[in-house]
């Protein structure tokens, strides 16, 4: 049943308006996503990528530091203490912290003086209090009572005259704060000596949200700015080391890349179109298949990963230039070499050969899809659905509602040149054969690839940021957040129990100078079985032995009675600490306390139990790769270096699977032509452009990386569609050969523009994209007709033989 016009033009406006309504719905509900954490592996090595994928989302990343920088420490710290002032009541503020915390002294007691005799010691075996320790421990009482915390030490000397609690605390301060000083209540660090000294005062604060919650992480940092201008505007210097600013940096590239692409590709298409057909009701008709895609690309992703990553937004607006390939071939034949019947019936006759074009390019991309990395997967369905309703749209909808075509002058110009053009290239056919001879000597430069795959390759950080946030971060920790060690257990008390293991073992390798310095969780919580084993290791007759020690001493023995009830009220009724009890310890109206801010970057949750974090400085991978070897449920942790694996990994198998793709685009175009030749000429200039393309990027110097493998497989899939525009022009008998010709030059000039424009961005990803996909699609047009002219030459050859058989 053949539908009248008028309901086909109600159909399409339906369509239109469909997809145009679920679009514009999803991007206006969608979250935006800027975090690298999308291009980390969800499979590869999975329990070293979902430790870093937790790491990455854990109170570590909410954690800032800044430094005010001056001339001598006073002013440094007195600078300090204004910032931190200044932000104390911003809303983005969970706590702040310039100095030791006010309620840490409480917090210590509360929470480590009860339990003490299960803290006597690291180990088990380093419990002794024999004579000799005891004669220690007791000179140190005597000197602490006649000190300047006299008052406090005759305060708990009776039950703890061992002075185990303030060993421990000491113990505590050296691991957690040991290379920050304390000026006038504030924590202030220096670099260099003499006269090269420089000072700074140090601010560390939490953020109450998400540094990847966009809107959040802005106010913070516009917060921090605002509070540091003050001092700026005094010749003070404030440096920041947090996610927070980086995130904040890394959305505004991408943002302000997509709409540089989106404006600059728009505006190329809009003036290609404008100028070739010369009517605005085919400028905007042409124009909906296009947006169409985008919407349908960004619908899906939206209803598949809950929300979408600024690069896919980036890459899918750069559709654009790809989806036009359907519309001008479409308008250009309805233009100049029109089927019988009208737009309806040009549509209908070019149908077969674009919905093989469409199909060639999702099948190169569609299987990124099931890749390990959410990123690239976000990416291939965008531009897999993106061009399939692109294609639909322009097939099936778009041609009831364009106009009668009237050519332009300009468009039949280009027609009759494109005419004359392959006219003298029949003739001339021989010297076409430079082109695949250049294009090989492009390809032989794939020898000189070099790969890097540093995920910071396509990371948009501005490098400025990262080294200041390098350098604020050693002025203070002095340790790699990006490598550690980390004990996993099913519940808290197992991951303790190895990360007490692990603390004992790398101790040793500091003591044997293997490891410069550890921060360790074991400082502030070591589990409930060691705190229980190093009671056990108290000996029986402790308050017989310390009794005589203490008469030794000159001190009198009954006072310090409460010793022994403790003791046996311990070994009673021990209560190890937990981490509940450092949550509540120095708590102040239901917050949380300052232990469990403390302990809290060390912990992250597991998918299936929890990780403890223990942070190096110095030593090498393979030695804590080794310790860790040594322990159960412990693995190192180098980020950098397993990003480094995994997407190496992934880019050789990205390459096994362009050619697993090539193969099945090239049964498909078989499928279609039933015939070698035609399949080879179609397939085989893409494929040229492909590594021609890899190869100038090794002769150019170029760092290849993961994105240039992925838009590779974009390249290789429109290179395809050049080459079987081609032969379907071909397969027509060639009498549409200009307008062929002329939709590929307007498309081609159409995607160079969208990806010349990403090519210039400020992000290493989206320049990786935009510069691979404007070389790969140029030369894809220059060898395209390449194939033309074969097919030609062997439809020419077949006619004469058969005239002379005749």
């Amino acid at each position: 049943m053949t539908l009248s016009l008028g309901l086909r033009r109600v159909l399409s406006v339906l369509a239109f308006g469909a997809v145009f309504g679920v679009g514009g719905w999803s991007l206006a509900s969608m979250r935006v996503e800027t975090e690298i954490t999308a291009f980390l592996p969800a499979q590869e090595d999975a329990d070293l990528a979902a430790i870093v994928r937790a790491v990455t989302t854990s109170d570590l990343t909410r954690t800032v530091t800044l430094t005010v920088e001056a001339d001598d420490v006073d002013a440094a710290a007195a600078g300090a203490a204004e910032l931190a002032s200044a932000l104390e009541a911003h809303d983005e503020v969970a706590w702040i912290r310039r100095g030791p915390d006010a309620g840490l002294e409480r917090a210590f007691y509360e929470a480590y003086f009860p339990r003490r005799f299960g803290l006597v010691a690291d180990r088990p075996d380093q419990v002794t209090l024999d004579a000799e320790d005891l004669d220690r421990r007791l000179t140190r009482l005597r000197a602490e009572l006649g000190g300047p915390t006299g008052p406090f030490v005759r305060r708990i000397a009776p039950e703890d005259p061992w002075l185990v609690f303030m060993e421990y605390v000491e113990r505590l301060r050296d691991a957690l704060e040991g290379e920050l000083a304390v000026r006038d209540g504030t924590f202030v660090s220096s670099d260099g000596s003499g006269e090269d000294t420089r000072h700074f005062g140090v601010v560390l604060l939490a953020s109450r949200h998400s540094p990847f919650d966009g809107p959040h992480a802005r106010a913070l940092v516009e917060g921090i700015d605002e509070a540091a201008a003050p001092l700026r505007a005094r010749g003070l210097t404030v440096e920041m080391a947090s996610v927070h600013r980086i995130a904040v940096a890394s959305e505004a590239t991408i943002k302000a890349d997509i709409q540089r692409v989106s404006v600059f590709g728009s505006l190329a298409v809009v003036l290609l179109l404008l100028v070739v057909f010369r009517d605005p009701r085919t400028l905007f008709l042409a124009g909906a298949p296009l947006v169409g895609g985008v919407f349908a690309g960004a619908t899906a992703v939206h209803l598949g990963f809950g929300q979408v990553h600024g690069l896919t937004l980036a890459f899918g607006a750069t559709l654009v230039g790809v989806a036009l390939d359907y519309v001008a071939h479409l308008l250009n034949h309805a233009y100049l070499a029109p089927a019988e019947g009208g737009v309806t019936a040009t549509a209908r006759h070019l149908r077969p050969g674009l919905l093989l074009g469409a199909g060639t390019t999702i099948a190169g991309l569609i299987g990124l899809a099931w890749t390990s990395f959410p990123g690239i997967r976000q990416m291939a369905v965008f531009t897999s659905v993106g061009v399939a309703v692109a294609v639909s749209l322009t097939l099936f909808a778009l041609p009831p509602l364009l106009p009668t075509p009237r050519t332009s002058r300009l468009h039949r110009w280009l027609g009759e040149r494109c005419a004359g053009l392959l006219a003298r290239a029949r003739q001339r056919r021989r010297a076409l054969l430079l082109l695949p001879v250049l294009a090989l000597g492009l390809a032989a430069g794939i020898t000189q690839v070099r790969w890097q795959d540093d995920i910071r390759a396509i990371d948009p950080t501005d490098a400025a940021l990262r080294a200041e946030d390098e350098v604020v971060r050693g002025r203070v920790a002095r340790l790699d957040t990006g490598r550690f060690l980390v004990a996993m257990g099913d519940d808290l008390e197992q991951a303790l129990q190895r990360n007490d293991a692990l603390h004992d073992r790398l101790r040793a390798a500091v003591d044997e100078g293997a490891i410069e310095r550890v921060r360790s969780l074991h400082a502030l919580l070591p589990s409930a079985a060691r705190q229980r084993a190093v009671l056990g290791a108290i000996p029986p007759d402790a308050w017989t032995r310390t009794e005589a020690a203490l008469e030794a001493k000159g001190f009198v023995a009954p006072p310090f009675a409460p010793l022994r009830e403790a003791i046996e009220q311990a070994r009673a009724e021990f209560d190890p600490l937990t981490w509940d009890t450092l949550a509540s310890a120095g708590a102040i109206d239901q917050d949380e306390g300052p232990l469990a801010r403390l302990a809290a970057m060390h912990r992250v949750p597991l998918e299936d139990g929890v990780g403890i974090l223990t942070f190096v400085r110095g030593g090498e991978l393979a030695t804590l790769e080794s310790i860790a070897g040594e322990l159960e449920g412990v693995r190192a942790v180098d980020q950098g270096a397993l990003m480094a694996r995994a997407y190496a990994g992934f880019r050789t198998r990205t390459l096994q699977l362009m050619l697993v793709g090539l193969v099945f685009v090239l049964l498909m175009v078989v499928a279609r032509y039933r015939r070698v030749g035609h399949a080879l000429a179609a397939y085989l200039p893409a494929l040229l452009a492909a590594a021609a393309t890899l190869g100038l990027l090794g002769w150019l110097g170029i760092e290849a990386n993961l994105l240039h493998v992925v838009t590779l497989l974009l390249v290789l899939s429109m290179g395809v569609d050049y080459g079987v525009f081609m032969v379907e022009s071909e397969r027509s008998g060639g009498e549409d050969g200009p307008a062929t010709v002329v939709s590929l030059g307007m498309a081609c000039a159409s995607t160079v523009a969208s990806f010349g424009v990403l090519a210039l961005s400020g992000s290493g990803a989206l320049r990786a994209l935009g510069t691979t996909a404007a070389i790969g699609v140029g030369i894809s047009l220059l060898l395209a007709p390449t194939a033309w002219l074969l097919l030609r030459s062997r439809s020419r050859a077949g006619s004469s033989a058969s005239g002379e058989r005749s």
